[in-house]
């Protein structure tokens, strides 16, 4: 097809077998077309990379370090249960833009925890398959 040729042992012009397998990025993008919604993509819990987000809320008036804490304190009990996570503590971007961050990135679950569901012990957590949403103690 690209008139790719090689000499042969008997010095004579030979054409390369040749195949197009494109199976890298078509086999990325049918899998990206196939697990997405209209917010992104929606990766399994098996298959992503990180199965759990924990997004402190953060306060500009507050002392937020324990809430920081206790998102740590979560983290460290996930990673012990086998459990793939992370925590977004970044400072330089709003609750808003961190959960559709890691909600266009399919990460399966997303907790978040502000100063209310620090008091009342509990954290909200918000699947992304679904939508639901809903406390855990």
């Amino acid at each position: 097809m690209f008139d790719v040729w090689f000499e042969d042992a008997n010095k004579q012009k030979s054409f390369v077998w040749q195949t197009s397998w494109g199976l890298s990025t078509r086999s990325i993008g049918s899998m990206i077309m196939v697990h997405s919604d209209n917010t992104g993509v929606v990766i399994p819990p098996r298959v992503a990379k990180t199965q759990v987000v924990i997004i402190p809320i953060f306060y500009k008036d507050k002392d937020n370090k324990a809430i920081l804490n206790k998102a740590e304190e979560l983290f460290k009990e996930l990673k012990t249960a086998g459990i793939r996570c992370v925590i977004d503590d970044s400072d330089n971007h709003n609750p808003g833009f961190k959960f559709n961050y890691w909600e266009v990135r399919g990460t399966p679950i997303r907790l978040e925890l502000g100063s209310k569901d620090f008091e009342k012990n509990e954290v909200k957590c918000c699947v992304r398959f679904s939508g639901e949403k809903y406390q855990i103690s």
